[in-house]
């Protein structure tokens, strides 16, 4: 197919095409079905005025019970208050520091991540997951010192 042949099947193609079908008829039902919508818009409008007033109303109470329930929690006595005051309490051993140099280090680190926990303890002092954290570090340390112990 050369050039010429090309832009004669081209032209060929800007002929007017008839549609298949009469397309008045269709957007004239479009529209009258339209407007006997729009007859019933105002009843449609208050109903969804209503509904949105009403989840509005259940969106506010539901917000009032989350901060209630905030308020509640953090007012609430702490149950693990005596466990925490003995696990915050620093020991002569939980200063320990070991002679060998590459146990020193991991020591220093986990003696302050025990005191970075007691601090935290102190403002969440019934949180399970510090007191699980704290405990954790106490058996690294402990386990650092028969380290040290195994090492001579």
């Amino acid at each position: 197919m050369n050039e010429f042949e090309w832009l004669r099947q081209m032209r060929e193609l800007n002929q007017p095409v008839a549609p298949r079908s009469d397309l008045w008829s269709r957007i004239d039902a479009a529209l009258d079905d339209n407007a006997s919508h729009e007859a019933s818009a105002p009843a449609r409008r208050a109903q969804t005025r209503h509904v949105r007033m009403w989840a509005m109303a259940a969106s506010v109470a539901a917000v009032v019970v989350l901060a209630c329930g905030i308020v509640w929690h953090m007012r609430a006595v702490p149950q693990g208050a005596t466990q925490v005051a003995s696990t915050a309490a620093p020991t002569a051993a939980a200063r320990w520091k070991p002679s060998d140099p590459r146990l020193a280090g991991a020591a220093l680190e986990l003696d302050a991540a025990r005191m970075e926990l007691q601090q935290a303890m102190q403002q969440a002092p019934d949180s399970p997951a510090l007191q699980r954290l704290l405990q954790r570090t106490h058996a690294q340390q402990d386990s650092l010192r028969e380290l040290e112990k195994q090492a001579g």
